[in-house]
């Protein structure tokens, strides 16, 4: 132990006496580390951290395919009571609707994040109050019973400023009068990943309006999110089989809604956000830790290169210790410590940095108004990470110049003054190997990043199906003020009058939702004449929207046959509707769809008419192809939720100001949310966030991974040419021509680099094969993407290398000739 702090006391007098030096190889190694931090923290949020919950590690998510299809819903409320009564599997089953509502007090109300829960939820999962209680099982299960309500953490810090008198207090939840009865634990955010829960409420509150009213009793209304505990050595595959039984059961009992449903139990940590998406979450976390694994192999490289070059200058130094008795193996380690105490700076460092970043991500809204929240902490996993990754590359980066140490010849480095041995260019294979995996580690990343670059370019060329430019969204919801049906439509007629009436207003609609936006509606299709699903397929399903007469030409969607709404569909009149070209294909193919009639409620009515055909927009996601949808006259199909949309002749952002006094007019409580233009709205969740993410971290790992291999060959040339100078002052003596001095040294960074694209391009051409599927409308192996890179990085560091052979052939041969 004495001799381990001799050696890091030296290690450190050492590192000082070479600020410059240790300030690059720190930063240098805090760069790959950080980078490194800030994607597994995210990988921990949503794969390896449990929910703060208890028996975490059994923890399952219920959700349901159907037949051959490979995505996986929800389950209906009927469905959930009769798995959770009739299964033997688990220790107990739970589950939430995940919504959003309106809360309001003191005459104030906003928008919320909520969870309306079974009555078992909190004891099922072992959650504690911060403050008052939580809903104790059988409160709040019957519809309209117990109107409780219990506050998110966050929320009652932010909200009541963390009072304790707001336990009791009455407060609005969509119109309805509840009870705050506690406040959640501040370490669990909730059940769903990424989105922090404002609010939870029983699921008898939800049943209380009218806006689900057939919750309780539909098994088609499925968006029940189901969780369960595994019993002790139960798997996921028991439990699917034992599930199975019962679903063979309701299929034969309800076979019009659950015939060829297949429960399938997954993990819960690899089911977030949604059992749906989690493989292709898992496959993203899986490349980028590829991709910053590499970026810290570059990184390691280019200390290593640093080490590799202050041991040149230090033989004299080791050979005198070494001839005063100190062994080779007590000189690898005082090397090996020197590069673990940058290894230790550099993960120091890189900590800072990576949770920083994830900090900022943070600070997104890809849903809205909301922001995500990864609950990030320096919990024992990145820890974990860190930790061995900074030692990792502390070993890496020192053990070359440690080596190098056991195989010089101390007694002719004495002989020689320390010159040129370790620093040899016939000697220098280690040093050029080591660039020229650097080299070829960047381009990988280099490619990554590309082949993204590119993809986000082909996303954002594809038609959207409507014009996305110079449109204003204004979210408003008037149930979050209390307002009942008449008052709220009387408030939205006023709203929309005055809005088409604003200056550089071309337009103006109101809809229930946005095409790519985080919410929205479906429902079960059943056209007149035409037979129930048969066995083993689903019921067909559309999305919906309620819009207003002028949507159409508001959004620029394309009529192409029969007839826009008019202000004469009203609620007294002919119930109609406009289907999308998908869904005229699909329910009636072949055949003209205007005129035909379908139900989206219940199978035996009320029936509407298909009036006219629309083009096909997307919806649900930017590269999902369009399904089925249609649309209802709002004042035939009223919700809650508006979004007021203007079409302006003048940057839309510049009328927020005029369109938020005017609601402040009318109600000057009326919250107002997710105000944006729609080409922002465009950078959410279901649109182009995912790819404009996925290109500015690959762009950002492939700049770091172009800095640090330019770097690593410069400094190589560099050094080689320096240590040549004695050599090039000889040939220029000599008669040497300056630009054959020139290309002497740039020879050197030629094959340097151009081994390196190389063995990069054929690293690149198998590991890119793990992203074809993360790409849009370009191959992994994309030749344009391959030879622009590589011709960036040959371009680039060749450039670079032209100071230090440009510096060679300056050199005065008089001086050269007496270097030492």
């Amino acid at each position: 132990m004495e001799f381990l702090w001799q050696d890091v006391r030296f290690g450190l007098r050492m590192l000082r006496k070479s600020p410059g030096f240790t300030a690059i190889a720190i930063l240098t190694l805090a760069l790959g580390i950080g980078a490194n931090t800030a994607i597994f923290s995210l990988a921990d949020a949503f794969l390896f951290r449990p929910l703060a919950v208890k028996d975490a590690d059994r923890l399952a998510v219920v959700a349901m395919q159907t037949g051959e299809e490979t995505g996986l819903d929800q389950l209906s409320y009927p469905d959930f009571l009769d798995y959770k009564q009739q299964s033997t599997v688990f220790t107990g089953m739970t589950g939430y609707v995940l919504d959003l509502a309106g809360m309001g007090t003191k005459g104030h109300a906003e928008r919320i994040v909520i969870s309306y829960v079974p009555s078992n939820y909190f004891a099922l999962l072992g959650l504690r109050p911060a403050a008052g209680r939580l809903i104790a099982p059988g409160e709040g299960d019957a519809p309209g019973s117990d109107p409780v309500v219990v506050l998110g953490y966050s929320y009652w810090q932010r909200r009541f400023g963390g009072e304790a008198s707001v336990v009791g207090r009455s407060v609005n939840l969509d119109g309805q009068a509840v009870t705050v009865i506690g406040v959640m634990q501040n370490d669990f955010l909730g059940a769903f990943a990424v989105v922090e829960m404002d609010a939870y409420a029983p699921i008898g509150v939800l049943g209380a309006g009218t806006r689900r009213p057939t919750f309780f009793t539909s098994r088609d209304n499925r968006n029940v999110r189901v969780l369960a505990t595994l019993k002790p050595g139960v798997t996921p595959k028991q439990a699917e089989a034992s599930l199975n039984v019962i679903a063979q059961r309701l299929a034969q009992q309800y076979p019009q809604s659950d015939q060829g449903r297949i429960p399938r139990v997954v993990p819960e940590r690899m089911a977030r956000p949604e059992p749906s998406v989690a493989e292709s979450i898992t496959l993203v976390a899986t490349v980028f830790l590829l991709l910053v694994g590499l970026v810290l192999l570059v990184a390691c490289v280019n200390v290593a290169n640093l080490l590799l070059a202050r041991a040149a200058s230090r033989e004299k130094e080791i050979a005198i210790r070494a001839a005063m008795g100190a062994g080779r193996l007590r000189l690898i380690r005082q090397l090996l410590t020197e590069s673990l105490l940058l290894a230790l700076g550099g993960g120091v460092g890189g900590a800072i940095l990576g949770l920083w970043v994830c900090h900022a991500l943070e600070g997104l809204r890809p849903l809205g108004d909301f922001p995500i929240r990864f609950g990030n902490t320096f919990d024992w996993r990145v820890f974990t990470y860190v930790a061995a990754v900074a030692l990792a590359a502390g070993i890496f980066a020192g053990l070359a110049p440690a080596m190098r140490v056991r195989k010089t010849n101390l007694n002719t480095t004495l002989r020689e003054g320390g010159r040129g041995m370790i620093g040899d260019s016939a000697r220098h294979w280690l040093r050029n190997s080591l660039v020229t995996a650097q080299v070829a580690g960047s381009l990988v990343v280099l490619v990554a990043a590309g082949l993204f670059a590119r993809s986000l370019g082909n996303a954002k060329s594809i038609d959207l199906g409507f014009d996305a430019h110079n449109l204003l969204n204004v979210g408003i919801n008037p149930g979050m003020q209390g307002y009942d049906q008449p008052r709220a439509e009387a408030l939205l007629r006023e709203l929309l009058r005055r809005a088409k009436a604003l200056p550089g207003v071309e337009s103006a609609s109101l809809a229930y939702s946005i095409p790519l936006d985080y919410y929205g509606d479906g429902a079960s299709i059943f056209a007149e004449g035409q037979a129930s699903a048969p066995a083993g397929r689903r019921t067909p399903g559309a999305g919906v929207n309620s819009v207003s007469p002028e949507y159409f030409t508001t959004m620029r969607m394309r009529i192409l046959g029969g007839r826009s709404f008019t202000d004469s569909d009203t609620s007294s009149s002919l119930p109609v509707a406009i289907v999308n070209q998908e869904m005229a294909k699909r329910m009636w193919p072949g055949q003209d769809a205007l005129g035909r009639r379908f139900s989206f409620k219940e199978a035996t009515g009320p029936k509407v008419t298909v009036v006219g055909v629309v083009a096909n927009v997307l919806y649900s996601g930017i590269t999902d192809p369009p399904g089925p949808f249609f649309y209802l006259p709002e004042t035939q199909n009223y919700r809650d939720v508006h979004v007021l949309q203007l079409r302006t002749s003048v940057p839309p952002e510049s009328l927020i100001p005029v369109v938020e006094a005017q609601v402040r007019e009318l109600d000057p409580n009326l919250p107002l949310f997710d105000v944006m233009s729609m080409e922002k709205s465009l950078t959410g969740a279901n649109g182009f966030f995912l790819f404009n993410m996925g290109a500015a971290f690959a762009g950002a790992l492939g700049g770091l991974g172009l800095l640090l291999a330019v770097v690593g060959v410069y400094g190589v040339v560099s050094y080689t040419a320096s240590r040549r100078t004695h050599e090039i002052g000889v040939r220029m003596a000599l008669g040497a021509h300056p630009l054959s001095i020139l290309g002497l040294v740039l020879r050197q960074a030629v094959y340097l680099v151009g081994t390196g694209v190389g063995f990069g391009l054929l690293a690149a051409l198998g590991i890119t094969r793990l992203i074809a599927s993360l790409l849009v409308n370009v191959k992994s192996y994309d030749p344009v993407t391959f030879l622009g890179v590589a011709g960036l990085l040959v371009a680039v560091a060749l450039g670079a290398c032209y100071l230090p052979a440009h510096r060679a052939i300056r050199v005065d041969p008089s001086i050269a000739l007496r270097y030492e």
